[in-house]
């Protein structure tokens, strides 16, 4: 019993001796219990809920994501604006945001006259916005139509 009653002293004066290096004075021991009740509490006040899916499926609370980005009206490649018909279309990388199935996704044109827009296809990795009116390719470069996205959906 002596043994394990100092053990037991000799271990709470070196927890006594860390703390007190680590925090010096009593402003400071107050300052690391509020930045711990803050780091543990913010993300509970953050939460998203996601109440529909395109497949119909929600996932679990802590899988749920939002993500938003700007495809620039000047991108190349797989990217670019391009024609369809009468119809300007372009593809809109989303892949940064690692989604796990189709993402619920709205999106917009921001430049100078552009058209009215919808999405034609949702993909975990992409979405395809097409202009509602006939647009040319060269119109929505020149008038610099940037499509502007927000996803939301699961990543696990």
């Amino acid at each position: 019993v002596l043994c394990v009653d100092t053990t037991k002293q000799w271990y709470q004066r070196r927890v006594r001796g860390v703390l007190k290096a680590l925090f010096p004075t009593p402003s400071a021991m107050k300052l690391l219990s509020c930045l711990l009740t803050v780091m543990l509490t913010v993300p509970a006040l953050s939460e998203l809920k996601i109440v529909s899916t395109p497949d119909g499926k929600t996932g679990p609370p802590p899988c749920a994501l939002t993500c938003t980005g700007v495809s620039r009206y000047n991108a190349g490649g797989d990217y670019r604006w391009q024609s369809y018909g009468s119809e300007a279309y372009k593809r809109v990388d989303i892949s940064a945001c690692g989604f796990s199935s189709e993402p619920v996704v709205s999106a917009t044109l921001r430049g100078v006259l552009c058209p009215s827009t919808y999405i034609n296809a949702v993909y975990s990795h992409y979405i395809t916005v097409f202009s509602a009116v006939d647009a040319t390719v060269s119109q929505m470069i020149n008038n610099g139509c940037d499509v502007y996205w927000t996803a939301s959906g699961y990543n696990c």
